[in-house]
């Protein structure tokens, strides 16, 4: 059960990628007035299709791991480490007042839920039960009799 939740959450945060990066590359001007940013340059909205782009090939990205999440765990990684990196920026960000509550709050949010989404989730090794006595713990090293 918990492999098929983390299955949904990667699949829903491909889709929240995907459509935030098609956004960005095809409405970027619609999405600097939907954050409440105002009277940019026109080259910003350059630099919004390349972040469109990094953000909907991470959503292909998050559709294959999907398929299956222990042997792209590391697809889960990024997942915790964005997640987390984008809440540090956002606070950072409205401590030094460079956006408002209005602009950073959502995105601060959802970041910060999926990446606890993914740390629950997260697909750890199987523990043995029992004390697993005459198991190698090591298969690198041959045990010794």
């Amino acid at each position: 059960m918990k492999l098929t939740l983390l299955r949904n959450l990667l699949v829903l945060d491909a889709a929240v990628l995907f459509l935030l990066g098609a956004l960005l590359i095809f409405l970027p001007t619609q999405v600097e007035l939907a954050f409440h940013f105002q009277d940019l340059p026109a080259g910003v909205a350059y630099i919004i299709g390349l972040w469109g782009c990094a953000m909907a090939t991470m959503g292909l990205g998050y559709v294959v791991a999907a398929t299956n999440p222990i042997r792209h765990v590391v697809w889960v990684q990024v997942g915790i480490a964005r997640g987390a990196a984008e809440v540090v920026l956002g606070l950072v960000c409205l401590a030094r007042g460079t956006v408002t509550f209005q602009q950073a709050g959502f995105g601060i949010i959802i970041a910060g839920l999926m990446s606890l989404g993914y740390l629950v989730l997260y697909p750890r090794q199987p523990r043995l039960v029992g004390g697993g006595e005459g198991v190698n713990p090591d298969p690198a090293k041959p045990r010794q009799v």
